[in-house]
Order: C-alpha cells, then structure tokens, then sequence
C-alpha cells in the first residue's frame, strides 16, 4: 500500500508541473482521441498537450487503483490460512481506495480553486527590453560583446536595441573589421537609441556598452556631436591617457547628466601628471548649462588629462571663491587680491562685500593684472608696493575657499603653458609653473563638485 501511494503521489506532482511549465517543446505523433480529454492535433498548442497529458494521468491512476484494488481482492480469496496473506491484502484495497480518493479529491480542487490549472492556456509575455540578434522576423539575446562574429546565428546580421522608454540611454557599438577586437584604426562607433536596428554584416568582431556621463575620448575629429572613429568608454577620472589615445587624441565627446546636475569637462595636458606645469589645452565643456552632449575639436598632442565635475548651474555652491597673494602664505602676510562669489543678485545688493573686484560665476577667466593687490594694514616699502601691483607681477600664493579648479596660464608663443590646482597652494615659487619662470597671464577659476 505504501509502495502504491508513493507511485500515486509520484504521478500526481509529475503532472502538477506539468500544468505549471513554461517551455516549449513538440511532440510529432499521432494522439489517439481519449473522451473528456483535449483533442491533439497539428495545431495543437502547448496547453493542450499538457491539458491532454493530465486527464491521461488520471486516467492512469484510475486504471492503477482498479487493478491494485483487484489484486489486493485475489490476494484476500487466496489468504485462506494465512493472515498474513489477508492482511495484506487488505491493506492494498485500502490504499488503492485511499489513492483514488486522493487523487480525485485534488483534481476537483484544483479544477474548483482555478480551472487553469488543469486545461492550462498560454498568455503571451509582454515585449522584454534589451539587446537582440534580429534576422527581420526573430530576435535572441545578444552578447555584450563577440569576439569571432562567426559564433553570431546564421542570418541575424543586425543587432536590435529594443526598449519603451525615451529615457533609456543609448546604446553604443564598436564595429572591428577583424576578430578579437583587432583594427581600431578602422573600427567606428555608431550610437542607438531605443527601437533603432544596426547592421553587423561584414565585421570581425563588436562590443557594446550603454552610453553614460562622463569624457570620452576620440582619434577621429567630431561628427555633430558625436565623435568619428574609434572613441573610449566613458571616462570619470584624471591621469595618464591610456593607448592608443596617448598623443593621438583628435576630439573628445563629453556627456552631462542634466537630470542629476552632473556636467564634465576636461584640460589636456602634454606631460604625463595633469598636476605639473606643461603646455595644456583650454578647458573643454559645454557653456549651455542644458546640454546633455557636446563634442570639441583641436585637442593638442596630451599625454594627460583633468577631468571635473563643473558646477555650472549652482556656481555659489562651490565656496566662498579664491584668494591672491603677493607672498608665500600669504593670508598671513601679504597683500590680497581675491574674487568675491556671490549671485548675481547677491552681488547687486552687496557690491562693497566684493570690494568692487566683480564675480565668479559658473567660469572665470582674466588677466592677471586685473588681480590688484591691497597693501591695506601690510608692512610693505612704498617702492615694493609701486612695484608690485598684481598678480601677474608677483604671484606668491593661492587660497582656495571652496571646490575649485585653479588655472594658472602664461601664453608661450602660439602655445598655452599651465598647471591646474584643486587645493591652497602656499608657495608658488615651488611650482613648475613659476620655477620655470613663466609669467601669470592668465588666471582661469572653474567651479565644481
């Protein structure tokens, strides 16, 4: 009896699951007609093949609980003498009763909680958003990358990014002309939005990555606002340019998260640490606060780079702006030249607070000998302070008063000579910058996060 309801119980959870699946397979035979189960035929979806295979089940339980109750019967006539014998047959015409009860009980509970349960049908699912191979009819998932496109299925020659909501990012893809990512040279990055095909034909090899905020650099010159050529992933964070971007960089994309008011821009720099003095580029950012993307041309040969957050919408968040010094340390001792950073309304209302030396706003660029001292309460000889009128004459420290990027600027010929700082520089005449005896021309002060 036990052995038999283990088998009943067996059968019972088999097409339990059954009632429950999800995948797909095909059967390619003919079904006999079976009264009160589902016709099967060529056509015959998933559900009735399980709805067939259930009733088929019961049947089959029915059927083994008949011919266990019948031989549980033979064995009882027979017992005669033994009691054994007419106990266990006994015990098997219980258990195939028991059986059939069970298993009928849980058919008509099943069928009374929900009828699906025993004819199932089938809803399909709704589209699912992603990467897919597409053939023009089908679609399956595709890698974030491939290698060999050999490994790609048969006919699936476009890569499909597939999604409802404009908001998505974009989808980026690398296009090799050779296997394992080899002829960068040759290689371009085309840039999807949602519900948009590419052709993958006649590569050797791709990968793809979402489009996100940060700088991306470029070997080819800017198309619109999108870079030409083989280009980086998105880069958030200054040091050395990696190869084959080191001294070949041609253009760079920056991407700005207007949403979250993160926006990036970038100096390039000919030496290998952004923080020493060399020969650098302008800085490169968007001034439309709105922009999401931008590309920029005429990037020089740069071993390095300064990448920052800009803040450009809420500039009076960053501190209290920058002060000039004629001397080393300065803010102890020597005169002071400084900006004020201050909205403009502020500035309206409060214009003495400045003391008439203007604004930083969301970026600052002067000449450095609009940068006067105040010798005001500083012990100085009248012929040191005749002498040293501004910042350009006698840069002797920076203090700065919140988060900025400093830039220090001497024009060299047609080139730009500069070192960037983010932090107090107590004594500048052990920068590079001075040290190399180069004038402050210009002063740049950038506001950021």
């Amino acid at each position: 009896m036990q052995k038999f309801n283990k088998y009943t119980l067996f059968i019972f959870i088999i097409l339990l699951l059954l009632g429950s699946a999800s995948f797909v397979f095909a059967l390619e035979a003919k079904y006999p007609r079976v009264p009160g189960l589902p016709a099967v035929t060529d056509n015959s979806e998933l559900g009735d093949y399980i709805g067939y295979f259930f009733g088929l089940g019961m049947y089959l339980s029915g059927i083994l609980a008949v011919i266990s109750f019948a031989v549980g019967a033979i064995q009882l006539i027979m017992a005669a003498s033994s009691p054994e014998m007419e106990k266990e047959g006994k015990d098997r015409m219980k258990g195939s009763l028991l059986g059939l009860v069970l298993t009928l009980s849980a058919f008509i509970i099943l069928r009374t909680i929900n009828p699906s349960f025993i004819t199932p049908t089938l809803t399909p699912l709704p589209g699912v958003e992603g990467v897919f191979y597409f053939n023009g009819r089908d679609e399956k998932p595709a890698p974030i990358s491939e290698a060999n496109t050999v490994n790609v299925p048969p006919d699936y020659n476009q890569i499909f990014y597939k999604c409802s909501n404009i908001n998505s990012p974009a989808l980026l893809i690398w296009k090799f002309p050779q296997k394992n990512f080899e002829g960068y040279q040759n290689a371009v990055v085309v840039r999807k939005t949602c519900d948009s095909l590419e052709n993958i034909s006649g590569i050797g090899s791709f990968k793809m990555a979402f489009e996100t905020p940060g700088v991306y650099y470029c070997l080819g010159g800017c198309s619109g606002d999108m870079c030409s050529g083989y280009m980086s992933e998105a880069n958030l964070s200054s040091g050395q340019l990696p190869a084959p971007f080191k001294d070949n960089i041609k253009s760079v994309m920056v991407v700005n998260d207007i949403a979250n008011d993160i926006r990036y821009g970038t100096i390039f720099h000919d030496t290998d640490d952004p923080t020493r003095g060399g020969f650098c580029s302008l800085a490169f950012f968007s001034p439309d606060t709105g922009k999401q993307r931008a590309c920029f041309n005429g990037i020089p040969v740069s071993s390095s780079v300064d990448i920052f957050a800009w803040n450009g919408k809420t500039p009076e968040t960053s501190g209290d702006g920058i002060e000039f010094y004629s001397e080393p340390f300065g803010w102890n001792s020597g005169a002071k030249a400084g900006k004020c950073f201050l909205s403009q309304k502020d500035n309206q209302n409060n214009a003495t607070l400045c003391n008439n030396l203007g604004l930083i706003s969301n970026y600052w660029d002067d000449d450095a000998q609009k940068l006067s001292f105040d010798y005001t309460n500083v012990d100085r000889p009248p012929e040191y302070k005749q002498l040293y009128i501004n910042f350009r004459q006698h840069p002797g420290s920076i203090r700065v008063k919140g988060n900025y990027l400093v830039i220090l600027n001497s024009l060299v010929g047609q080139n730009q000579y500069c070192q960037t700082f983010y932090k107090d520089v107590p004594n500048l005449n052990e920068m590079e910058f001075i040290a190399a005896e180069n004038n402050v021309d210009i002063v740049d002060v950038i506001p950021i996060k």
